[in-house]
C-alpha cells in the first residue's frame, strides 16, 4: 500500500514536466564538474536534464562578440537564454524553465514547482517567476503569508533558475530583435521586463541556490572575488540576515 501510494505520488509529481520546456545552460567542452553535479542533483530530485550547448564562445564570430560590447562569456550566456526561449516557442508547451549549470535544488523541488504552477494560475499570465535566492534576495519573514509562495518582486533575480510563460518569451525576443543584447543577461532581463510590464514574482522560500554564489563553484564569468571558503561564509551569513529583513 505505502509503496504503491508513494509511486503514484512520484508519477503525479513527474507529470508536471509534461507541461514544461526545461533546459540547462551549459557548454560542449569544459566544466565537466558542473555537468556531473547537474546529473547527480537533478537525478536525485527526479528532474529531467536537457543541456543546451549551442552558442558557446568558440561558436561565435569575433565580429559578433565585438559588436555586442559584452565579454565573450556574458554574450555567449545571453545568446543561450535567447535561443532557449526561441526553442520553447517552437513547441506547444505552456511553460519554460531555465537553469544555469551550477544550481542546487531543494529536496522537495518538484513538489514545490507544482505548487508554483498551480499558484500562477493561467499559463497566459504575463509573468516571470524566480525560483532561487540569487544575490540573496528574499521577502522579509514578517511579510510571508502561510500557504502562499508567490510574491511581487522588486526586480528580477539572477538567471540561474526561472519559469516564464509563452507571452513573456515572445515579448522578450521581440524586444531584443528591436534593441539588441547590450547588457549581461540578468541586467538585460531586468531592463526589458520593466519596459514590457512583465509581472515579477519571487518564489518564497526559494527552492534553488546558485553554486557560484554560495561558494561551491568558481564563477565561470570573470574573476572569483574571494576564496570559495570566504564566499561560503559571507553568503550564508548574509542569507540568515536577508531571510529576516529582506533584500534591502
Amino acid at each position: 500500500m505505502c509503496g504503491g501510494s508513494g509511486n503514484a505520488i512520484a508519477r503525479g509529481m513527474a507529470q508536471i514536466f509534461d507541461r514544461i520546456f526545461t533546459r540547462v545552460c551549459h557548454v560542449k567542452v569544459g566544466f565537466e564538474n558542473r555537468r556531473q553535479h547537474i546529473l547527480r542533483e537533478f537525478g536525485a530530485r527526479g528532474v529531467p536534464v536537457e543541456f543546451f550547448l549551442d552558442y558557446d564562445v568558440p561558436d561565435l564570430s569575433k565580429e559578433e562578440i565585438a559588436a555586442s560590447q559584452l565579454t565573450p562569456g556574458h554574450y555567449s550566456l545571453g545568446r543561450k537564454h535567447m535561443a532557449i526561449w526561441q526553442e520553447f516557442l517552437a513547441t506547444d508547451l505552456p511553460y519554460c524553465l531555465v537553469f544555469e549549470d551550477d544550481v542546487f535544488l531543494a529536496e522537495d523541488f518538484v513538489a514545490k514547482l507544482g505548487v508554483c504552477v498551480d499558484e500562477m494560475g493561467s499559463p497566459d499570465r504575463f509573468c516571470a517567476v524566480y525560483l532561487g535566492n540569487g544575490c540573496n534576495y528574499y521577502v522579509p519573514a514578517r511579510d510571508l503569508v502561510p500557504g502562499r509562495h508567490l510574491y511581487p518582486g522588486t526586480r528580477s533575480k539572477c538567471t540561474d533558475s526561472y519559469l516564464i510563460t509563452r507571452p513573456v518569451a515572445a515579448a522578450r525576443l521581440d524586444w531584443l530583435s528591436r534593441n539588441g543584447l547590450k547588457e549581461n543577461i540578468d541586467l538585460q532581463i531586468d531592463q526589458m521586463d520593466s519596459q514590457l510590464g512583465v509581472e515579477i514574482l519571487w518564489f518564497e522560500r526559494p527552492i534553488v541556490e546558485q553554486g557560484s554564489q554560495n561558494g561551491s563553484f568558481q564563477t565561470a564569468l570573470g574573476v572569483q572575488p574571494r576564496p570559495l571558503w570566504q564566499q561560503a561564509i559571507r553568503w550564508n551569513w548574509k542569507k540568515l540576515k536577508r531571510k529576516a529583513t529582506g533584500h534591502a
